[in-house]
């Protein structure tokens, strides 16, 4: 039985998938909402034909957020989604999205505007009293949120677009899968342990074999293209105000201005945000007078900036279709209004060595750390002297016979977790700074009544992963099919 399930346990993966939050509900709640302060008329990235836009960017954040604000109990902070690299998360997960989305039209499904209307009116957040649809609260709501209907129904199509085509991974699980799903979720390995340390510090750089690893990995090393601009920047004259002017500006803007529920807020109580926008929309008139004197060389530019494809704030779509000495049009910019002529483009270009050389220098310890550990652990493997430190299954947690000095709970749940996709009854499991030598001394399963407890998750964990690999598979074949071009590329550092 302990070689059978040995052989097997590669196959024997349990995944608990995390379900998807409403698409509606946490659109809505305001959480987490990532404010590019740039051009709407951007992408953030492109996938085929598919942009993904700022809106639908901002909504999957906002829905990631909630999900891991809700998991930490509301102590969730915009400053660990930035640590966490949540803006990547959401900007990956809908590339998969339009993957999916491109080929469900290559493959000619459709969704009618029936459909869309269809599940418009069973959302209940729109919902009046009566628990009927009512078309008013639905614009008020877009509104505050500041959706179009056109907008938010292209995300319903989207939505139903990609629950067709999903339907595809769908496929019915053989006996013999759900009970290699049953082995790995119920087998039990008593384990014996030994760690293995190498410091990075005891580490000696050759210099031949530094440069040889730049060769080897140059093409990684490339600077940023980067655009040299001259700007001329516009703010409001905040010192004057005119309260007809403001007065009448709030009557023909008033919908605009509403609090929570809907209700239109009055002109004191929205004061400072009417104000802001009344100077906003008196300055881009100038703006766009200040645009034609710039091109005409009548009035001249301010300062000179160099920007990277990380500088968000800017309308980096249009910068990247643009020449040399193109003028670029008035876009909102902080507080004001920002006019912009290129200067120069500097493209891609490979590092030098001595330009790469630190980040080379990560990646030769990384690799050097990795070659000495393996070599330490395959020869402890020969004389392996583990200490006992009992029996555990795959979700089992760490106990005080692990003590933190030789893995942490972290480390401890990886261990596991590849201990039991492997087939292997000795081996050993890499970390940055040390490897974890192990024996599988015993093997057994638990007994049938865990089985029949934990059935419905057998089944569905086999389920789901069983559509999540082929998922995986077919969309990296997608991948080939459709380029994707990546605008935006993230803060996390």
């Amino acid at each position: 039985m302990l070689t059978w399930m040995q052989h097997h346990k590669k196959y024997l993966v349990v995944t608990i998938w995390i379900s998807v939050i409403a698409f509606v509900g946490a659109g809505f709640v305001g959480w987490g909402s990532y404010d590019f302060n740039t051009d709407r008329s951007n992408a953030v990235a492109k996938v085929g034909d598919e942009k993904i836009s700022y809106d639908e960017f901002n909504l999957k954040y906002s829905q990631l957020f909630a999900y891991y604000s809700q998991f930490n109990d509301g102590n969730y902070t915009q400053e660990q989604a930035l640590k966490d690299g949540l803006d990547t998360q959401a900007i990956n997960e809908l590339i998969q999205e339009k993957l999916l989305l491109s080929y469900a039209k290559t493959l000619g499904l459709s969704v009618s505007e029936e459909e869309i209307a269809y599940d418009l009116a069973h959302q209940k957040v729109f919902h009046n009293e009566s628990g009927v649809f009512d078309k008013n609260l639905y614009y008020n709501i877009l509104s505050r949120n500041n959706y179009t209907p056109k907008t938010y129904e292209k995300m319903i199509h989207d939505e139903l677009l990609l629950k067709k085509i999903n339907v595809i991974f769908n496929i019915p699980l053989k006996e013999d899968e759900v009970d290699m799903f049953a082995a790995s979720f119920l087998m039990q390995d008593k384990l014996k342990i030994q760690a293995i340390y190498v410091n990075e510090k005891d580490i000696v750089i050759d210099e031949k074999e530094l440069y040889q690893t730049w060769e080897k990995n140059k093409q990684l090393y490339k600077s940023e293209p980067s655009y040299e601009l001259t700007t001329y920047f516009l703010k409001p004259d905040l010192t004057q105000i005119d309260e007809k002017e403001l007065a009448k500006f709030y009557e023909e803007n008033k919908n605009d201005y509403k609090d929570f529920n809907g209700k239109i807020l009055s002109l004191e109580q929205s004061k400072e945000k009417v104000l802001k926008d009344l100077n906003l929309a008196k300055l881009k008139l100038k703006a766009n007078e200040s645009y034609v004197a710039l091109r005409k060389g009548e009035l001249n530019f301010d300062t000179n900036i160099t920007i990277k494809n990380t500088d968000i704030y800017y309308p980096l779509e249009t910068i990247q279709k643009s020449k040399e000495k193109d003028f670029i049009k008035p876009f909102k910019f902080k507080d004001g209004y920002m006019i912009a002529q290129i200067l120069k483009i500097n493209p891609i270009q490979t590092q030098t060595f001595e330009q790469a050389k630190n980040e080379v220098k990560k990646l030769y310890i990384k690799e050097k750390t990795k070659q000495i550990l393996e070599e330490k652990a395959k020869n402890a493997l020969e004389n392996f002297h583990g200490i006992d430190i009992g029996t555990y299954s795959r979700d089992s947690s760490k106990n005080n016979k692990v003590s933190d000095s030789i893995m942490n709970n972290t480390e401890f749940s990886e261990f596991l977790a590849q201990v039991f996709d492997t087939n292997k009854q000795k081996s050993y499991v890499l970390f940055d700074n040390k490897a974890i030598v192990y024996e599988i001394t015993e093997q057994k399963l638990q007994n049938k009544e865990k089985e029949q407890i934990y059935k419905f998750i057998i089944e569905q964990s086999a389920r789901q992963t069983k559509q999540a690999l082929l998922k995986e598979e077919l969309l990296k074949k997608l991948i080939e099919l459709y380029p994707i071009k990546r605008y935006y590329k993230g803060n996390a550092n």
